[in-house]
């Protein structure tokens, strides 16, 4: 069964006339209007997929509404327990064969994805998966539970028995090929995507509207953190930056007030909160929870500069985000990152290097506002050009 759910033997594809186009079915982990994690942008790159490839989307978890852009057939996978969830996924992929859908692209899906495996025999589908990111990074001391062993040796197994390993963008190749096991003829590279249509610059003026609703000042600069609140993604690091940054006594940026404004949700939240109510900080730490994705454009778009110390990325889009609205970024070297910003870019730290990433923080506070408006812009056009909709479906249809 290996070879054959390998590609080396599958039914006809789902084009089966010349010159007809391919049905692909986009696996959707969770889709809501209040959407806060990333799913959120799928739409956009359906809708762009849509205009060359035949869509199916298959919703997980949510509530999505009745029509998307792009998608010829919508399916809510029904199911409330594990159980009725896996059931609820069979009888989907039965319903989707019958509609003649062959293909599948998920991301991070190991209960659609275990079911299409088990299910390959009667419906000879074919499987591509999308992972990046080093998920096994622990915290220091912090011992594996026998849940991740599990976690980890199924997402082995899933990655080497389905059709092709799907990551990106270039750093994470070899590393995922390696963290996996899954020979390099097996991996393709897709991008990322961000609509620069709904993430965009606010006018001068609707900025500083923006900014006095939320309570930051004129004079203040406001340094944004958007991602989960976990040791992974760089949490710890935050409140000694604040401090670095705030204690600089002299350089660029200096005698500058800054404030540090936290949108996300995860394991350190308390840590964070007792953190921002320290005296040291002053009030000057500020958590906002999670935040729809539709409410972050003008979070992105209001601030002076966005953070992401992150020890462990794979293709972030906290990035992506951040550059369509223009804001200039500082981030870690983690995972992929530095190819999301781009060669060049002077704003990346090593993993864990709290200092250069103070450094490059009051690099950009010591800018003026035209300067960070064109650096931002410079981001801008970047995201624009390489990780559109338009472009990241070009790339997925070519896949096919």
């Amino acid at each position: 069964m290996a070879d054959v759910m390998r590609g080396r033997a599958y039914s006809e594809p789902d084009s089966a006339q010349p010159g007809s186009r391919p049905r692909l079915v986009y696996v959707v982990p969770h889709l809501s209007e209040d959407e806060s994690e990333h799913f959120a942008h799928i739409p956009a790159l359906l809708a762009a997929l849509g205009q060359r490839v035949d869509v199916a989307a298959a919703v997980e978890r949510g509530s999505p509404p009745a029509q998307l852009a792009g998608v010829r057939l919508l399916m809510r996978v029904p199911g409330r327990n594990r159980i009725g969830r896996m059931l609820g996924t069979a009888l989907t992929v039965h319903r989707l064969s019958r509609a003649g859908y062959r293909t599948y692209f998920l991301r991070y899906s190991t209960l659609f994805v275990i079911v299409l495996i088990l299910t390959y025999p009667v419906y000879r589908h074919r499987i591509l998966l999308w992972r990046s990111g080093l998920a096994n990074l622990q915290e220091p001391g912090q011992r594996t539970t026998v849940r991740e062993r599990v976690q980890r040796a199924v997402n082995r197994l899933t990655a080497r028995l389905v059709h092709c390993l799907v990551t990106g963008p270039e750093t994470m190749v070899p590393l995922m090929a390696g963290l996996w096991g899954v020979p390099r003829h097996r991996m393709r590279l897709l991008y990322n995507d961000v609509d620069a249509e709904r993430f965009v610059p606010l006018p001068s003026e609707e900025r500083n509207e923006v900014r006095a609703r939320l309570g930051w000042a004129e004079d203040e600069f406001v340094l944004l953190f958007v991602h989960r609140l976990s040791y992974r993604r760089g949490t710890r690091l935050l409140a000694p930056l604040l401090k670095a940054v705030g204690h600089a006594a002299e350089g660029p940026g200096s005698g500058v007030r800054v404030r540090l404004v936290i949108a996300g949700d995860g394991p350190d939240r308390p840590l964070l909160t007792r953190e921002a109510a320290g005296p040291e900080l002053g009030g000057r730490m500020l958590l906002l929870g999670a935040v729809p994705n539709r409410d972050l454009p003008e979070l992105y778009a209001a601030a002076d500069c966005v953070v992401m110390p992150s020890f462990e990325e794979g293709f972030p889009r906290v990035l992506l985000e951040a550059m369509a609205c223009g804001t200039p970024v500082v981030t870690t070297d983690a995972g992929g990152s530095a190819d999301v910003v781009g060669a060049g870019y002077p704003y990346v730290a090593r993993v864990g290097d709290l200092d250069a990433l103070a450094t490059h923080v009051r690099a950009v506070m010591g800018m003026s506002y035209s300067d960070r408006c064109e650096l931002g812009l410079r981001l801008r056009r970047r995201a624009q050009s390489e990780f559109s909709p338009e472009r990241v479906a070009a790339m997925l249809h070519a896949l096919l």
